[in-house]
């Protein structure tokens, strides 16, 4: 979006990028296929391979999220984990979305997530 931040006057790189975008265009999107770990407290393990055993770390005090139909699954393990742990400060944004409101799964679960 534009004018949202001083420094990017004209939005991020995505965010210009998806603005481009005509209706029908599509993207493409990739999650991060094991590579990622979240270890609590906003900490995540970042490898570069699948088969190293540790990785970089990085600290975060928010996380945006985004999933269609059942990739909500490993976003609900994530949000699952930071609420049940009363330390964890991590603040979560989600977008998910389905074809059809009949498609959401866990819906009872979302729409009681606080």
């Amino acid at each position: 979006k534009k004018n949202v931040h001083p420094k990017f006057p004209n939005g991020g790189k995505m965010s210009q990028h998806l603005d481009a975008l005509e209706l029908g265009d599509y993207i493409d999107v990739r999650g991060p296929q094991g590579k990622l770990t979240y270890e609590g407290k906003g900490v995540f393990s970042v490898r570069a391979e699948r088969n190293q055993l540790s990785g970089d770390q990085f600290q975060v005090k928010r996380l945006g999220m985004i999933a269609g139909g059942t990739g909500i699954t490993p976003m609900l393990q994530l949000i699952r984990h930071v609420l049940n742990d009363p330390e964890d400060t991590l603040e979560m944004s989600l977008l998910y979305a389905n074809q059809t409101e009949d498609d959401i799964l866990l819906r009872d679960e979302l729409e009681n997530i606080r």
